[in-house]
């Protein structure tokens, strides 16, 4: 196997010295690798310390992305001692020890042999990729607690969810819902579906939401419980939930939204939904399309192409999908889904809401500042160590350079609109998709 390098600039990229550990003179040329070497890594251009760590750097697809090598935790992992891996490469164990803690560097000819020792390709022992064993640790948004922490966030995003006349649209054109129902809102988190449902439903409907966190559903009594309509809100895991009575087990329109894309079993939830709907009452479904969604923000004065990018997410989204059980395509599957579970008369919908913000709108500052604070897009969001989270990011599936990719996206939106923050021209569409369809 051949890696070709550039040739670099003077005074910049240096080749590596294994006597200094730094790059002495130009890299350019070929290296020879054995055949069948597990190889994926992009030219290596240069040598710098970071946070006290050595890090190499890459090129490739014109990004940038710094990489350490994992060969303390390999070895670990293998059960050998730094004298094992010496006496295999042919070198002192000091010289190991200092690969480990970034004194000095393993000559790029000797890459592939530590590679095979570990049985790992190049990217990986670099950190370019997750190691292959590397226990995955489960995204917490479905776990208790999580959700109550992000009560400021759902303020913020619902808003942009829904015109209200489609609400009435929904309800009265496409669901004729003429006599009193009996409404569940499975997941319900403070009740905003709730609040937005109550005032358009015929006059003696019944409100029912249950959430497994105690902070929404006391934000949810408190909004309301003190209203003129029946309301009553649960604190439990709707897959456990029961009512207390049993006459209470059947609703006439069984809905969510924005639930099952954040949790793990969400075919699961689905099949639970229907199984509370009454014969001839509707399951509803409100979800985000992923894809959609990426296609849905523009900036005026940044780049479309750029904002629409998906890089490293398709990557973090399948390893959820393999370790979590979480679909992120849930939102456009919905339907089939529906006519599996024994639905009938299964139909979907595109939500109308597009938010446009502009320095001519009254609430101008106040959308500005819901739309970066809900994205994290504020400057001190933007102060987190890169290495630090681009580590997160891989444990889901990104390798390095895409983690980095997506890092420096973030940063360049944020830059932006806090630079421009008097005068903005922003236009949003979530791709919010209703599925829905009658229980037989």
């Amino acid at each position: 196997m051949m890696i070709n390098f550039p040739r670099p600039r003077p005074l910049i990229r240096r080749a590596f010295s294994r006597r200094t550990g730094y790059l002495d003179r130009p890299i350019c040329g070929k290296v020879c690798l054995p055949a069948g070497t597990k190889q994926d890594a992009a030219a290596l251009l240069y040598v710098k310390k970071l946070n006290g760590r050595a890090a190499f750097r890459l090129q490739g697809d014109n990004l940038m992305a710094e990489f350490q090598f994992q060969i303390a935790p390999l070895r670990k992992q293998h059960g050998l001692s730094q004298q094992q891996v010496a006496a295999l490469l042919g070198v002192a164990p000091q010289t190991v020890s200092k690969w480990e803690t970034g004194v000095t560097f393993p000559d790029i000819a000797l890459l592939p042999q530590l590679s095979g020792i570990f049985g790992v390709s190049v990217d990986e022992l670099m950190g370019l990729k997750p190691l292959p064993d590397a226990a995955y640790i489960p995204t917490d948004k479905g776990k208790k607690g999580y959700w109550g922490r992000q009560l400021d966030y759902l303020t913020r995003t619902r808003s942009s969810f829904w015109n209200q006349d489609y609400i009435g649209f929904l309800v009265e054109k496409v669901w004729k819902l003429t006599k009193p129902v009996r409404v569940l809102d499975c997941g319900c988190g403070y009740g905003f579906l709730g609040s937005l449902l109550l005032p358009l439903l015929p006059e003696g409907s019944t409100y029912t939401g249950v959430d497994f966190d105690e902070t929404l559903i006391r934000e949810g009594k408190a909004m309301l419980c003190d209203t003129d309509f029946d309301v009553s809100l649960y604190c439990a895991d709707f897959m456990e939930w029961m009512p207390e009575k049993a006459s209470e087990c059947c609703y006439d329109l069984v809905l969510c939204q924005a639930v099952l894309r954040h949790i793990d079993r969400a075919e699961a939830f689905l099949e639970r939904m229907v199984s509370f709907t009454r014969s001839g009452g509707i399951t509803a479904c409100f979800e985000v399309d992923r894809e959609l969604e990426c296609d849905g923000l523009y900036i005026e004065g940044m780049d479309y192409g750029e904002l629409c990018s998906r890089t490293g997410l398709r990557s973090l989204w399948k390893k959820e999908r393999e370790c979590q059980g979480r679909d992120y395509a849930i939102g456009i599957r919905l339907p089939v889904l529906m006519e599996r579970m024994g639905l009938v008369h299964v139909d979907i919908r595109l939500n109308d809401k597009v938010r446009y913000i502009s320095p001519a709108q009254p609430d101008y500052e106040q959308a500005v500042s819901d739309l970066v604070r809900a994205n994290h897009w504020m400057p001190e969001d933007m102060a987190v160590d890169t290495q630090a989270g681009a580590e997160g990011f891989m444990n889901h599936g990104m390798s390095r350079q895409e983690a980095e990719s997506y890092y420096s996206r973030q940063r360049k939106i944020a830059s932006f609109l806090n630079g421009n923050r008097d005068n903005l021209s922003i236009i949003q569409t979530l791709g919010l998709l209703i599925s829905y369809g009658y229980k037989p």
